[in-house]
Parts: structure tokens; C-alpha cells; sequence
């Protein structure tokens, strides 16, 4: 390896020491070689640490091992420590509870020198169990997307904020990223976020540099227990604020044209406030009323039926999504197939949750007119 790499890999982790192995192996075995490797631990209870030390005794290519004595409860300020370690002239940020393609590095990599302006590069992704095993493609079919990713694409920062990012993280996981290291180092500061820490950085990067997207999802996105979501009123409320100074940060940039689009994603904040209160005692009953060996339907293909997709795949086995809508039919959410309601989609089905409050009425009366003899669980 040259005394300065091309890529600095920085792992940080936290008790991911079931997952670690998996990762580590992803990342030796890489196409591209030209790579240093960081390990960074805040102060696990488990055995990462361990692995770490046994990895690097073993992987010339691993430059920094630094370990945290106290948890400091912070990943934004293990990616700062990361990036200030790191000497390539590129950083991925290879989360250790995740997985990568071995071309994932070639295949980004590639990106930077067909597009000289782009700040960083990442990739689609599969979602995978605590087991490996792909669950689904992130969604990328709602009608929010248009038509944008379903191919690669490059694209000013600018547009990708004001148009997608103002309203929503369109990159979901930074270990599908690979960034310009001079860019991701201007862009972090020090900052206590929890939920968007990741969001509010990409914004600050794209602010005047563009972007590529490669279609193939060569990162495998771990969903387990321990992902850092909100999943009650208390976190919802910080990932609200947090949305709300991502809001304040696009304004700040002046971007042309995006004036609208803030004001419509801060009345959708708005309008939404309280939703998320009835969604978190919904968690609560389904995880107490519901078995993983239930066969469960979710009633509305929205906003709230992919949060319950997203957040309780683990625990729940949902078996279909019902609308009525004849332009989502036919499609899927999160892996779950989407259909129309009638008796036949209702066979097997033994418990079917209301993803709607404002036509949770109906929707009852609809599955009682079809007879449906099981559980209903409403917002």
C-alpha cells in the first residue's frame, strides 16, 4: 500500500460484535485494494473491540485503531475523529453493522473520474436481516421519486436539496456513500443530532457540489433491534426538531427556487405532529397483541404502513398491503406485495391493521361487510 491511500476506511461501532465479522470480511475483500482501514469503538460491552484487535493483527492495511473508555453516545462525533485520522484522498464510512458488495469501492470509485464535479457517490441498497438475508430493495416507487432512480444519475446538489432532500433523506444509509474527503471534512460539526445527523451533512456537501447515484445496490443496509430509529413519542419528538433545523439550514443556503418546497415541508411537519403519537401506541399494540407467526395486512398503502413495514418486520410477519388505489396495486412496499381487498385476499389473513385515521371508519366497515372474522387494529 502507498504511504498515502486512495480510500480511508473508517468502522465505527457500538456492540455490533455479531455483525462485525461479516463486515470486516466485506471490506478486505474488496477489488479495490488501495485502502486504509480505521477502527473506531465507543466504548462497547461486547466483544467488538476484540474482533478489532484480532482483525487488525491480521490486516496490514489498518492504519488507526482507536477505542473510546466512556460511550459517548455520539456517531457524528466518531465520524469527526474518523475523517481527522484519515489520509486518502477519498472516506467511506463502512458502518459495522452493515455489509458491501466487493466491487462497491471499483464501482464508486468510477464515478469520481467520469465526473469530476461530484463531492460524493453512493449506491441502492438491499435491506437484510440480523441473518444476511435480503428482505428488499430500499423503496425508491413512490411517486415522490418520479422516475429519478431507477437508473444512475448525476445530479447538482442544489436541485437534489431543494427538490427531494428538503423533504426527505434520499440517502438513507452513509455506508452506501463514498465522499470527497475535503468536502465531508468542511462539511461536519460538531453536533448532538441523533436521527439526522447524517441528512443534515449530505445538504451541507451538495450545497455547491453535485452528486451520483449508481442503480446497483451494492450495500446491504442491516435492519435489526439495535438500529438507531425512532420508535416512541419522545424520539419522535427530537427527530421532528432535528427535521425542523434541516429546514432552517436549506433556508440559510438561499438556494433559487427552493422557498416553496421549505414551506410546504415545514406545513407537512405541522400537519403531521400528531400522528406519531397514535403511530407509537400503535407499535406498542401490536407488538403486545401480535404473534411473529400471525399472518398480518395492512390496510392502506401510506406513509404509516411503511413505517410499520420498516420498523416491525422483525417482530411481525406482514403479508400483504391492501389499497384501493389501482395505480399503487401491483406493487410493493418495503418487499410487501400491494392489492385490492376482497374476500379471497383476505383468506389466511389473521389480524389486519388500519393505516388510515381519517378513514379508519370505512376501511372497518369494508373488512366487516367481507365478513373478515379476525384481529383489526386501528391508529
Amino acid at each position: 500500500m502507498n504511504n498515502t491511500p486512495t480510500v480511508s476506511i473508517i468502522v465505527p461501532c457500538y456492540n455490533h460484535a455479531r455483525f462485525l465479522p461479516e463486515r470486516l470480511r466485506s471490506i478486505k475483500e474488496q477489488t479495490f485494494t488501495d485502502f486504509e482501514v480505521i477502527l473506531l469503538d465507543d466504548a462497547s460491552s461486547d466483544d467488538s473491540q476484540a474482533i478489532m484487535k484480532a482483525f487488525a493483527n491480521h490486516e496490514a492495511r489498518v492504519t488507526a485503531i482507536d477505542f473510546n473508555v466512556e460511550n459517548g453516545g455520539c456517531v457524528n462525533d466518531q465520524w469527526i475523529k474518523g475523517v481527522n485520522l484519515a489520509k486518502g484522498e477519498f472516506v467511506w464510512i463502512a458502518e459495522s453493522d452493515d455489509i458491501s458488495s466487493v466491487t462497491f469501492l471499483e464501482t464508486l470509485l468510477a464515478q469520481f473520474k467520469h465526473h469530476q464535479d461530484i463531492a460524493m457517490a453512493y449506491s441502492d441498497s438491499w435491506i437484510v436481516n440480523e441473518q444476511s438475508k435480503p428482505l428488499y430493495r430500499h423503496d425508491y416507487t413512490a411517486d415522490f421519486y418520479n422516475t429519478l432512480w431507477k437508473r444512475d444519475f448525476v445530479i447538482d446538489g442544489a436541485t437534489l436539496i431543494k427538490d427531494y432532500l428538503v423533504f426527505k433523506n434520499v440517502i438513507p444509509n452513509v455506508s452506501a456513500v463514498l465522499f470527497k474527503k475535503q468536502h465531508l471534512k468542511a462539511a461536519l460539526k460538531k453536533s448532538t443530532m441523533k436521527y439526522c445527523g447524517d441528512w443534515m451533512c449530505y445538504i451541507r456537501i451538495l450545497a455547491d457540489a453535485s452528486v451520483a447515484y449508481v442503480h446497483e445496490p451494492l450495500n446491504l443496509f442491516r435492519a435489526h433491534s439495535q438500529s438507531t430509529r425512532w420508535h416512541n413519542e419522545q424520539s419522535y419528538k427530537r427527530a421532528l426538531l432535528e427535521k425542523r433545523m434541516i429546514l432552517k439550514e436549506i433556508k440559510k443556503m438561499a438556494l433559487p427556487e427552493s422557498g416553496p418546497n421549505i414551506l410546504k415541508s415545514l406545513k407537512t411537519l405541522f400537519n403531521n405532529r400528531h400522528k406519531f403519537k397514535r403511530i407509537s401506541k400503535l407499535y406498542t399494540r401490536v407488538k403486545r397483541e401480535l404473534t411473529p407467526q400471525d399472518n398480518v395486512a395492512l390496510y392502506g398503502c401510506n406513509d404509516v404502513s411503511e413505517y410499520l413495514v420498516v420498523d416491525l418486520s422483525l417482530f411481525i410477519n406482514f403479508s400483504v398491503i391492501f389499497d384501493s388505489d389501482v395505480k399503487k396495486q401491483g406493487s410493493t412496499k418495503g418487499g410487501v406485495a400491494v392489492t385490492k381487498l376482497n374476500g379471497n385476499s383476505l383468506n389466511n389473513v389473521d389480524a389486519v391493521i388500519i393505516c388510515s385515521f381519517a378513514y379508519a371508519d370505512e376501511m372497518r366497515a369494508s373488512l366487516e361487510k367481507l365478513a373478515f372474522k379476525g384481529a383489526i387494529i386501528t391508529l
